[in-house]
């Protein structure tokens, strides 16, 4: 065998674990004719320009279960990374289950084989009774499909199912995609309504590209959703107030919810805090959820409204 001969198998082993395949000793062996050895030292040169290479990300690693070769990218995760990863996506119980236990895998098919086997005693129990929230429609594609319309600019048509009505038709120009507390949202400019319309994509039927024409929206209504994430403590679109409350209890929970707030009095058990935030369902119940630690105090309107509603609370528990 000649140094051509042996930098070809070389090249011809490293471009198809490039694209993808799994090699085996045995199999190699036989096609070159040569003994495993030679093989070995082959990988194990490959195995060498990469390491010396490490800003390819590449490398070649060795399954025991079926006795092949294959080549991954390098990941800076480790076991533990992992299973953090794992049980934030077994908690929140967004994907369905064909999909979860997908991605667990790829995640999983980075660890060696032990780590893999520790990962998943502890996640087995997890993993084996998990159940989406809602139906088991895919939401990985929709959300790639989703988010290059945003990238692109393009506008689309989706069928959409609210609770309790039947599906409609929508034209719309996605601005922002984004998760929230179990669910994906979809923020977008509907052409009918001409205002922003937030859609849980959970609840989207079917998508596809529309040929009307994109609305032109003044550079001062154009969604930042950066900002509009800061202001929210849910995912749906109300006007813009700002609320001064009293909060008794541990500050972190306001502060952490709001990261645009403003403390005008720090008095220990007792902070004085602003905050600019959407007037949504989901502020007063965030609110009423804080029991009697917060105490609104402007504007009126919203105190009036909480007042009614432990109004409403108090009687349905009088006997």
């Amino acid at each position: 065998m000649t140094k051509t001969q042996g930098k070809e198998r070389i090249l011809t082993i490293f471009l198809r674990l490039h694209a993808g395949k799994r090699l085996s000793k045995a199999q190699l062996k036989e096609e070159f004719g040569v003994d495993p050895k030679s093989i070995q030292r082959d990988i194990a040169f490959l195995r060498e320009i990469l390491e010396e290479n490490s800003h390819l990300g590449l490398e070649i690693v060795f399954d025991s279960l079926d006795n092949t070769y294959r080549l991954i990218g390098k990941t800076i995760f480790n076991k533990k990374d992992i299973l953090v990863i794992s049980k934030i996506l077994l908690e929140n119980r967004a994907l369905n289950k064909s999909e979860l236990y997908s991605l667990l895998e790829g995640l999983l098919a980075l660890l060696s084989i032990n780590e893999k086997k520790e990962v998943n005693a502890i996640i087995s129990s997890e993993l084996l009774n998990y159940k989406s929230l809602t139906n088991d429609r895919d939401r990985i594609d929709t959300i790639w499909n989703l988010s290059e319309a945003i990238r692109r600019e393009r506008m689309l048509e989706i069928e959409y199912k609210a609770p309790l009505k039947d599906a409609k038709s929508h034209i719309i120009f996605p601005v922002s995609l984004y998760y929230d507390a179990h669910y994906f949202y979809l923020v977008a400019y509907h052409l009918k309504h001409e205002n922003y319309t937030t859609f849980r994509v959970d609840r989207i039927e079917s998508l596809s590209e529309s040929h009307v024409k994109k609305p032109g929206i003044s550079y001062g209504r154009k969604y930042r959703d950066g900002d509009v994430r800061n202001q929210k403590v849910d995912a749906f679109e109300g006007r813009k107030i700002k609320v001064r409350l009293r909060y008794t209890g541990i500050p972190e929970i306001v502060l952490d919810q709001f990261p645009n707030h403003e403390i005008l009095s720090e008095e220990k058990g007792n902070m004085i805090i602003q905050i600019e935030t959407q007037d949504t369902p989901g502020l007063k119940r965030w609110i009423l959820g804080q029991e009697d630690e917060i105490t609104v105090l402007y504007p009126q309107s919203l105190a009036d409204s909480i007042q009614n509603s432990l109004e409403k609370i108090l009687k349905n528990y009088k006997k």
